[in-house]
């Protein structure tokens, strides 16, 4: 689920501990800015920045080779005009930004979401140290009733038929592509490589054509017209097809155009689908039968049909929650995410060596419609995210050291890696705190779930076809536990 993902990063995941702060008198002035935040002008009087100025100075002293000297026992004077300037002020300002900024939020009496954003440090002529700090205020929450909701779990038996359309997935898993015989012709469902010219009023379109391009016949999404145009086609063929874009096309140049496609076939593979029998059983699990491998796929399916449905619990109760709740979702908190979640989502199509541009083509949407989209799900998911981190602070709910090794210990086995190699991931303090963020919110919505009244309903499943993709892929040898059950 989406209600507790990244975009709790910065906000208060209660995890243990932080060491005690140092005492350091600091002047702040509070200027209020757009979209929840506030400017901290901070001043760190001489004093403090001295005694810092004076530590800074033992380290480089100590670190410092300075000829006539041993290794640390130059003088002050000497050393002062061996060490880099810049150097130095920079060290000067690091010792004590930390502490700074938590002295001048603390001084301010404002509660943040997020570490402050420091910029314009300074080290002034009468030795202060000044900068400004934004951040970004954690808004007034008001809750309605989050204790004694009312639930229900809607649970489906599992069919034959979902079991037959699992085994196909698997069979279609294993099935292999042979090179058409010599007078074939290409059908749906056949792995094509074309080539394809695009040209607009008679002149070729070179940056939106492509040699190599792979796709199976009938199930393309970026051109579905060529789903279309390719059956009955011989390796070496030629089709022509045309789109028509319409007068609000996401691409400028293109609309109200009429685009011709030139699609030359370079190679063409069928499917060929190995037989649903016991050595296929053997060949996909460790099972001795193809009877043993449709049970295993039920109980697959059951355990995946029971996390399902309590993933749904625990969505009507973060709905609940959150729709009783009152709150302004600050501005500056939606606007970062919505940056973030754009940058990942292009990040992604770039690997998969597509384009936005083709991206928003595909779906037949704006720039501007995706963006909007975009904004929609960050600001719903910031809202979950504020709601649940206030009931997890009425209710002191934190994150131990214990659970959190467990939760690494947990994901190092279903990904198959070794300790090492997922504590290496998480050295990186963004990604610890997004796991903390989530295995935080993941307790509060237990502790709302532990409360709550959930009754048993039992739902026809949805006929066979009805949505595309509903029911979800398992591997023969064992059921795969959710991501959810440890994200939200």
């Amino acid at each position: 689920m989406d209600w507790v993902g990244d975009e709790s990063r910065g906000q208060r995941s209660r995890f243990v501990t932080s060491p005690g702060k140092q005492e350091l008198e600091v002047e702040v002035e509070v200027k209020e800015l757009e979209g929840g935040q506030v400017e901290l002008q901070v001043r760190v009087p001489p004093e403090p920045v001295g005694k810092a100025r004076n530590e800074v100075l033992k380290g480089f002293g100590r670190r410092a080779n300075i000829p006539g000297f041993r290794k640390g026992k130059a003088p002050r004077s000497v050393l002062e005009r061996f060490v880099d300037q810049d150097a130095l002020r920079q060290e000067i300002i690091d010792s004590l930004l930390e502490t700074a900024c938590g002295a001048a939020v603390e001084k301010a009496g404002v509660e943040a979401l997020d570490r402050a954003r420091v910029r314009e440090t300074t080290l002034a002529e009468d030795g202060a140290l000044t900068f400004l700090a934004t951040l970004t205020l954690r808004p007034t929450i008001e809750l309605d009733e989050y204790t004694g909701l009312e639930v229900t779990r809607r649970v489906s038996p599992v069919t034959e038929a979902q079991v037959e359309g699992e085994l196909e997935r698997l069979r279609a898993r294993r099935s292999e592509f042979q090179e058409l015989p010599e007078d074939g012709v290409v059908e749906k469902g056949d792995l094509a490589i074309v080539d394809y010219d695009m040209s607009v009023d008679g002149e070729k379109q070179d940056d939106a054509s492509t040699e190599g391009y792979p796709l199976e016949v009938g199930a393309d999404q970026l051109f579905p017209e060529m789903n279309e145009a390719l059956p009955g086609a011989k390796v070496g063929e030629v089709r022509e097809f045309e789109i028509a874009y319409p007068e609000d096309h996401s691409e400028e140049s293109l609309r109200g155009k009429t685009a011709q496609f030139m699609v030359t076939v370079r190679e063409a593979r069928r499917r060929q689908l190995p037989e649903l029998n016991d050595e296929f059983a053997k060949q996909v699990s460790d099972l001795e039968t193809m009877e043993a491998l449709r049970e295993r796929v039920r109980e697959s399916l059951e355990a995946i049909g029971k996390a399902m449905a309590e993933d749904d619990v625990r969505t009507q109760l973060v709905r609940q929650v959150t729709e009783g709740a009152t709150l302004d979702v600050p501005e500056a908190l939606v606007g970062r995410e919505v940056d973030r979640r754009m940058e990942e989502i292009e990040g992604e199509l770039e690997r998969r060596g597509m384009t936005l541009r083709r991206h928003l083509e595909t779906r037949q949407m704006s720039f501007e419609d995706w963006r909007a989209d975009i904004e929609a799900e960050a600001r719903a998911a910031a809202r979950r995210a504020l709601v649940l981190d206030e009931i997890g602070e009425r209710e002191k709910i934190e994150v131990t050291d214990e659970e959190v090794h467990e939760e690494m210990h947990r994901r190092a086995e279903a990904e198959g890696l070794k300790e090492e190699d997922i504590h290496e991931r998480y050295s990186d303090s963004q990604e610890l705190n997004r796991l903390v963020t989530r295995l935080y919110h993941w307790k509060i919505v237990q502790f709302v779930l532990d409360k709550a009244t959930v009754t048993e309903e039992v739902v026809e499943p949805e006929a066979e076809g009805a949505e595309e993709g509903a029911t979800p892929e398992v591997e023969a040898t064992e059921t795969e536990e959710t991501e959810g059950m440890a994200e939200g």
